[in-house]
């Protein structure tokens, strides 16, 4: 991946786009990774592949709960942990 400082894609964004459209571009602050710009195209496909990724967990959470395996946890904790556990990946 291709990594430019924010100053440098501050001051050539339009060549910094046109880099992402070829694959991402970390972008660095003070040294350390701050974003990725990517193409939209590969930010579609990301956010396919997460909102799969979602759908089979809470899958996963009705066939347990159609297997007669409850949880003592509350509604609101167990979609939390759904959540860490999806954003982990």
């Amino acid at each position: 991946m291709q990594s430019v400082t924010a100053n440098k894609a501050k001051q050539n964004f339009g060549q910094v786009i046109d880099q992402a459209l070829q694959g991402p571009v970390s972008v660095t602050k003070h040294g350390r990774p701050s974003v990725v710009i990517t193409s939209d195209a590969d930010y579609q496909e990301l956010m396919e592949m997460k909102r799969k990724l979602l759908q089979a967990e809470v899958r996963k959470g009705f066939e347990s709960l159609d297997r007669g395996e409850a949880s003592s946890r509350k509604a609101e904790q167990i979609a939390e942990d759904v959540l860490k556990r999806h954003e982990t990946r």
